[in-house]
């Protein structure tokens, strides 16, 4: 008798992810992002259906964890993993199973084509084989290839033995896939396993979507990289230790790298518990699957030989945190952690509705969610003097940010103001901790978005002035990320927004180059917005040409003079603003 499966999904609201994690899973540091509400009936062909009775109402990614852990695997299922159960009666899958041979040989998938296990129909070679089992030794081979002669990572699989990969109707228990090491229960590993194997979904009907053209095919593809994955770490930390807490953010991360076109990712990097997108004031330790992007910003700004060499560290040095690899890794990489990371979070910050790719952020931030903005202002403070007393700072209104930021976490704000003077951003910080840094990107009206980060190494517990050299008026928008990049301990910062101006002179340099035979360039740097004029003569006094006239603002500017029409010789340019005229020689030769 052959049955189908009727599956239906509901994402569930922030709210409910929240209340999760804080009634059961907090004390254990582990996030389990609950993606979507399932509902299955097996129904005969003959009219009868059977409905199951579901563990659970919600999907969590990988059933891995709770395999390696059994608080969670009675948090989340009522009971610990070695009593679960397989919901449907054992007499719906009858016939023995099948197995089929990748064509690299290393890996073995046991499937059935009758039952509730059975995978989906569909033969299109007519080789006798499923299109969803050959699916799956594709997957699994394209993961190898990449993961293991690729990237470098270590085998799991042993010379001359391969892999089992069993397919499964895991919707029952609200999972896409599992990696397991037990020889014994409903996800037993046969005898004949490597240390661990691998369950995937039997059809991935109703799963959440996915960028593939085929949803069921892209769904089974990442699943297979990210379960593969975990075969990975088990030899290299044995799912033990500090480290295995970020293990579901790194098999996620292989979802992207080996199929970029799927993006199954997108359902789990908003409004789930420390997404670095609209929750990056809270704690990213440890990371799971909606911080993936944490560790895609390495992968993408460092090289693809980040993650594997720090995973090598870990292997070597069982005692090591994560974060102590990672921070390893980048002083390998001759960069610096501080900074490193206060860009991660930039690269956050700069996504969805602030994408400004290929500038500066994630190559697919324009698909990302957008930034939670904790507060947006709207002016600067004024009439600061050149310098200004603690005192004075602290008492500021106008223009001010207070916040505290728990360990390892981030806060994003937004400068966004009308009827600037026409002077420069000027911004005083003053933090708790030289673990927080401060990073600034400025949109501007005319040109690509600037990056900066403050350097406030020697602030901690005192004022400390910046001057950007960028005009307020050049600004659309500035937005501002600080971030606490301690382990252990929260943080607290103040920061005020304000301007200066550069004097009250016009300082003109010599034009470059000088001699010059076709062009050259005239660099003024101008106090405030002003009137101005920049002219060439000939020796005798006489007018030759009019490089610029018109309103400029204030800054280092740059004007390109064209000496074309100009014969060799000396020539002088002047430059008249209000009450200030300044002359300089140039020479021309042909």
């Amino acid at each position: 008798m052959g049955y189908g499966k009727i599956h239906t999904f509901l994402i569930r609201p922030i709210w409910f992810v929240f209340l999760c994690g804080l009634v059961g899973l907090g004390f254990i540091g582990l996030s389990i992002p609950t993606a979507a509400q399932t509902i299955t009936e097996y129904v005969a062909s003959g009219g009868s259906f059977k409905r199951t009775l579901l563990p659970r109402d919600s999907i969590t990614k990988c059933l891995t964890p709770f395999l390696k852990d059994d608080s969670l695997a009675t948090l989340r299922f009522g009971y610990q993993s070695y009593n679960w159960q397989n919901l449907i009666t054992s007499d719906i899958s009858t016939n023995q199973r099948q197995e089929y041979l990748s064509e690299s040989g290393k890996f073995r998938i046991h499937y059935v084509t009758e039952g509730v296990d059975a995978v989906r129909d569909g033969d299109a070679n007519e080789n006798g084989i499923p299109d969803y089992v050959e699916w799956t030794a594709e997957a699994a081979d394209s993961s190898y290839q990449l993961q293991i002669n690729e990237l470098g990572y270590p085998d799991p699989i042993p010379s001359g033995t391969s892999y089992d990969i069993y397919l499964k109707d895991l919707s029952s228990f609200g999972a896409y896939g599992l990696t397991n090491t037990s020889r014994n229960g409903i996800f037993s590993c046969g005898s004949n396993s490597t240390s661990t194997c691998i369950y995937s979904e039997n059809d991935f009907v109703g799963y959440p979507e996915n960028d593939s053209k085929n949803q069921a095919k892209g769904a089974l593809q990442v699943t297979i990289a990210h379960e593969f994955k975990h075969a990975i770490q088990y030899i290299q930390n044995k799912w033990e230790g500090e480290t295995d807490q970020w293990a579901e953010m790194d098999a996620t991360l292989m979802e992207e790298i080996v199929y970029d076109n799927v993006n199954d990712y997108y359902n789990y990097i908003d409004n789930f518990s420390t997404d670095l997108f609209t929750e990056a004031h809270r704690s990213l330790i440890p990371g799971s699957y909606e911080d993936i992007t944490f560790a895609l910003y390495f992968h993408e700004t460092i090289g693809s030989d980040f993650w594997p060499l720090s995973w090598k560290l870990i292997a070597e040095d069982p005692q090591i945190s994560f974060l102590q690899a990672a921070k390893q890794t980048v002083e390998i990489k001759n960069k610096s952690w501080k900074p490193t990371l206060l860009q991660a979070y930039a690269y956050h910050y700069v996504s969805g509705k602030n994408s400004i790719y290929p500038s500066f952020g994630f190559e697919e931030s324009t698909f990302y969610p957008d930034p939670y903005i904790t507060k947006t202002l709207t002016n600067f403070a004024t009439e600061l003097d050149l310098t200004v007393p603690d005192p004075v700072l602290d008492a500021q209104v106008e223009g001010k940010i207070t916040g505290d930021l728990s360990r390892m976490s981030s806060r994003y704000y937004e400068v966004i103001t009308e009827d600037v003077p026409g002077s420069f951003v000027r911004i005083h910080s003053m933090v708790d901790d030289a673990a927080i840094t401060v990073g600034v990107l400025a949109f501007l009206n005319d040109g690509p978005p600037i990056y900066q980060a403050l350097n406030n190494e020697s602030t901690i517990g005192s004022w400390i002035e910046y001057r950007l050299t960028i005009n307020w008026d050049d600004i659309q928008k500035l937005g501002i990320i600080v971030h606490n990049s301690n382990e252990q301990i929260n943080g607290y910062f103040k920061l005020v927004f304000s301007d200066y101006t550069l004097g009250e002179h016009i300082v003109v340099n010599q034009n470059y180059p000088n001699p010059a035979a076709d062009q050259t360039s005239i660099e003024l740097l101008l106090p405030k917005r002003t009137e101005l004029s920049i002219d060439v003569f000939d020796l005798l006094g006489r007018h030759i040409l009019t490089v610029f006239k018109g309103r400029a603002d204030a800054g280092l500017r740059q004007f390109s003079v064209n000496l074309h029409s100009l014969s060799a010789g000396t020539y002088m340019f002047r430059v008249r603003a209000a009450d200030q005229v300044s002359s300089k020689l140039m020479t021309v030769i042909r």
